[in-house]
Formats: structure tokens, C-alpha cells, sequence
């Protein structure tokens, strides 16, 4: 008699179990939170450094903010190298104004990431920046975007990401700067 009450207990405990994880709960739904694009935008350029590679820099190494987001400035020196320097541990050389970068790779410049219409990103819609960051190539030239843009990490992103990222870089105020091109040594 004991053994069968026990095991009535526990058959009894199990469909509790069964029963209450089966049943719809009343959760209280979160209310949806609204993200102003442009300030997500602004947070995720901003913790994924973007103006390290695409802001010209003083001969001090400070970011030249008025020049924010602009690239490398089209009449500074582009960086040089060649494989000779592999067996000197160099790997990549780069400008003073740290916007661009030279290895085996190529002679990779920043670009101008300001909606300006000539020079910048202005002609630029959000589908091409989309593309871009999907494919890792360019939006403007037939070649696949250099190191060291960490395009590769970037190709799964959120497109709610991507498209807040292009909405912030609208908001930057436009500078006329016509960077070099770019030139890829990778095969494609």
C-alpha cells in the first residue's frame, strides 16, 4: 500500500509538471523599444572604430575631427612596401595619417565615408552599402574591399545594423576630399 501511494504521488507530481509546461502563460509582453537609427548608428561606428581607419590623423596622432570620417587626405603620401620586407618582420606599412596601409595585399586607402556628392559617399544609397557589406567588394570599384576593413566579419551583420550604420555616416558633415584609389594585389 505504501509502494503504490508513493507512486501515486509521483505519477500525480509528473503530470503536474507535464501539465504546467504545456499550459499558455500569461507573460507579460515587453513593450517593442524604439531605436533611433541614426544614434545606433552613431553607438555601432563608434565601438567598431571606424574613424581609427577613416579619420587623417596630426603628426601627433590625434584625429583630425573636422576631417572626421573623410579618409585618407588625397594629397598626403601613400605608404609603400614590397616582400623584401617580410624577411625585416615587416608585414604592412602604413600612412602618417594612418588611413592607409601597404602589404601584401596592395596600397589600401580609407575612403571618403562623407555623404559628400563628388568625392564621398554621397551618390551612395542604403541597398549599395547593404550589397557591399554582404559580398566584402566595393561599392564603386570591381575589386574585393582590402585589409585592413575587417570586411569578412562584417558580411552577417544585422541589416537593421548595416542600415543604421549608412543613416549615421548621412548624418557627418560632407568634406571634399578625392582619396587616392585603392590598389588590390589579391587574386580575384
Amino acid at each position: 500500500m505504501r509502494v503504490a501511494s508513493v507512486v501515486l504521488v509521483v505519477l500525480l507530481g509528473t503530470a503536474a509538471i507535464v501539465w504546467a509546461a504545456r499550459s499558455p502563460r500569461e507573460a507579460a509582453k515587453p513593450e517593442p523599444v524604439h531605436v533611433d537609427p541614426v544614434e545606433r548608428g552613431k553607438y555601432l561606428v563608434t565601438i567598431m572604430a571606424c574613424a581609427d581607419c577613416h579619420t587623417p590623423r596630426n603628426e601627433r596622432g590625434e584625429m583630425l575631427t573636422h576631417l572626421a570620417f573623410s579618409g585618407h587626405p588625397e594629397n598626403a603620401p601613400l605608404p609603400v612596401w614590397d616582400p623584401s620586407m617580410l624577411e625585416k618582420g615587416i608585414v604592412a606599412t602604413t600612412a602618417p595619417t594612418l588611413t592607409a596601409f601597404a602589404g601584401p595585399f596592395g596600397t589600401s586607402v580609407a575612403p571618403n565615408l562623407t555623404p559628400d556628392m563628388e568625392t564621398g559617399m554621397g551618390v551612395l544609397d542604403a541597398e549599395g552599402f547593404i550589397r557591399a557589406w554582404r559580398t566584402g567588394r566595393h561599392w564603386k570599384y570591381p575589386r574585393t574591399i582590402l585589409p585592413p576593413m575587417p570586411a569578412p566579419f562584417y558580411k552577417d551583420m544585422d541589416e537593421a545594423d548595416i542600415r543604421a550604420i549608412f543613416a549615421y555616416l548621412r548624418t557627418v558633415p560632407p568634406v571634399r576630399n578625392r582619396t587616392p584609389d585603392s590598389v588590390s594585389l589579391i587574386p580575384e
